[in-house]
């Protein structure tokens, strides 16, 4: 059959349509959708609008009853025009691309041997085509100066016309892969069953956009530099897995064990970081004792990288301001900033995160009542966390030599390694320096990524279903629980006041960096308790075909204690 299906409201518009072919014989299946949307993000102003066609094609197949096969491809062709906005500002717009295209396949090997039942192979690729072309207006009462210098020194700030047009584009161009082999066995020795699975992945996320960028640079924003997302490297991850889930008869019970290893490698170009692997173990068993009575519990432990701009810092750049002055009867400036390029900081002893969780759980029906009761134990260990280290440097002020007057026609040339500034009034005078004011010194705040101490979690979990009520067709539910928690931040945390002045020498930055356990607050750390009941009642109405539930929550418990706390 063909599926059509149109929902309408206010603000969105949809409609898809889906077909199935049954291309006959041993020729496969074809399934085609396609659909159209668009969403209306204010109704006052109907022309800044997303809209949306996607359309997908799968084809599926058994070959000979050994080969299970499937392919497709779907995609999306999107975007936002507001450039007929009559309720723009005049000439402002802003265009938003957003296409996306993402073919796949699986081949599965129906083997069924006495070694292997499957073995399956499968591919993606993810595309997505994302840009946005903002035409902005800009208004200013004065000249703005702005600085785009990308290398540590002076620089003289580009001088920003008063009333313009900029052009400002962000050029994403996600491209992913992936592909992964798995390997599945089913198998009997004697009366213990086996299902043992295990496979091979491999991804690769980058980004082959432009980034970024203005299309007139001497237009750009302040503080703006072009990133290419180009000059950041794909991240490839390579994974290997195995899990076995044993079912062991014991007498007329039954034990099933479940036993998983997995293992990653990530790989990125040029990180200052090695040894990016975790290991990822995981236990979990099960004792049926009786068909009203079972025993659980499980234990794992999950190892995570930090995010890639940790493993592969992005560059930043700070400026500050030391020197400036106005010409000319229309108001113009010139500015002088000191530039420091900085990344966030590596930490050569920075550990890899673990999550370790411990369950034991009891299962038990009593007078038809499912009762289960479950207690858990989980610790993170080496939390990351992010911390602001401070470095001192020294840096020029300068200002303008005594009974110098800059006149409209002043040119003004800059040394970028000490900051000394010359001027003159003409292309024939002499160049006349400029004074130093003062050697400031201050703090460069530059982030890094550190361990926190760990954080532990605790707690109780209770669910009892009873039995349905046949007459008014009704079944109540309880379930409950205790959560504990308790973190400590003891990891040192500095603090300085950009902006204060010096406590005693005049026209200098202030002088001390606060040092705090965790943080600047009177407490570094929390431990909570906290008891929440539901009870909910669940009413059939077959001859209405309704379901009809009714829930109570209850927060019967919150208790928190500010901790203070510090080993160092």
């Amino acid at each position: 059959p063909v599926n059509v299906v149109f929902s309408v409201n206010p603000r969105t518009y949809e409609s898809s349509v889906s077909k199935g072919f049954d291309l006959g014989g041993e020729k496969g299946i074809l399934n085609v959708s396609g659909e159209w949307t668009k969403a209306t993000n204010k109704l006052s102003s109907p022309y800044e609008s997303y809209q949306r066609r996607g359309f997908t094609f799968d084809y599926s197949n058994t070959f000979r009853k050994v080969l299970r096969f499937s392919a497709g491809i779907t995609g999306n062709i999107g975007g936002m025009n507001s450039e007929d906005d009559p309720d723009a500002f005049s000439g402002a717009y802003e265009k938003d691309r957003d296409n996306v295209l993402a073919p796949h396949f699986q081949a599965t090997l129906l083997l069924n041997k006495n070694w292997i039942t499957n073995l399956s192979l499968e591919g993606s690729i993810y595309y997505h085509d994302e840009k946005s072309h903002s035409h902005i207006y800009n208004s200013n009462s004065s000249s703005q100066p702005a600085v785009h210098s990308e290398e540590e020194g002076y620089f003289v700030a580009t001088s920003l016309p008063l009333n313009f047009y900029s052009d400002r584009v962000v050029d994403s161009k996600e491209l992913d892969y992936s592909a992964a082999l798995k390997y599945d066995w089913l198998h009997h020795w004697g009366a213990v069953k086996s299902v043992l699975k295990g496979g091979l992945q491999w991804k690769a996320d980058g980004n082959v956009g432009e980034g970024e960028y203005y299309q007139d640079p001497f237009l750009a924003a302040n503080g703006y530099r072009p990133r290419p997302y180009t000059d950041y490297p794909y991240m490839h991850n390579v994974a290997a897995y195995a899990e076995d889930n044993l079912t062991i008869p014991v007498g007329k019970t039954s034990l099933q064990l479940g036993l998983g290893l997995r293992f990653e490698n990530v790989f990125i170009k040029n990180s200052d970081y090695n040894n990016m692997q975790t290991l990822s173990p995981r236990l979990n068993a099960k004792w049926q004792i009786t068909d009203k009575l079972a025993i659980r519990g499980g234990w794992g432990l999950t190892e995570k990288l930090p995010s890639f701009y940790i493993l592969f810092p992005q560059q930043e750049y700070r400026d500050i301001q030391t020197f400036g002055y106005s010409y000319g009867s229309n108001g113009s400036t010139s500015y002088v900033y000191y530039t420091q390029p900085y990344t966030m900081q590596y930490n050569p002893d920075l550990k890899w995160q673990k999550n370790s969780n411990a369950e034991l759980g009891i299962d038990a029906t009593v007078f038809g009542t499912k009762i289960s009761l479950v207690g858990y134990y989980n610790v993170t260990k080496d939390p990351y966390e992010y911390a602001n280290i401070y470095t001192p440097f020294n840096y020029n002020i300068m200002s303008l030599p005594s009974g110098y007057t800059v006149t409209a026609d002043s040119q003004m040339k800059v040394d970028h390694q000490t900051g000394l500034i010359y001027l003159r009034n003409s292309s024939d005078a002499y160049w006349t320096a400029a004074n130093v004011k003062v050697q400031d010194r201050t703090f460069a705040n530059a982030g890094k990524q550190t361990n926190g101490n760990d954080i532990i979690r605790a707690g109780l979990e209770l669910t009892a279903d009873f039995p349905e009520i046949q007459p008014i067709r009704t079944q109540f539910r309880l379930d409950a629980s205790y959560g504990y928690t308790k973190y400590v931040d003891q990891v040192p945390y500095y603090y300085y006041n950009t902006g204060w002045s010096h406590s005693t020498l005049s026209n200098r930055s202030y002088q001390y960096v606060g040092v705090y356990a965790g943080t600047n607050s009177a407490f570094n750390g929390k431990k909570t308790n906290n008891i929440d009941a539901n009870f909910t009642a669940i009413t059939h109405i077959p001859q209405a075909r309704l379901i009809v539930t009714c829930k109570v929550e209850a927060a019967l418990m919150r208790h928190s204690q500010n901790l203070s706390e510090y080993n160092g």
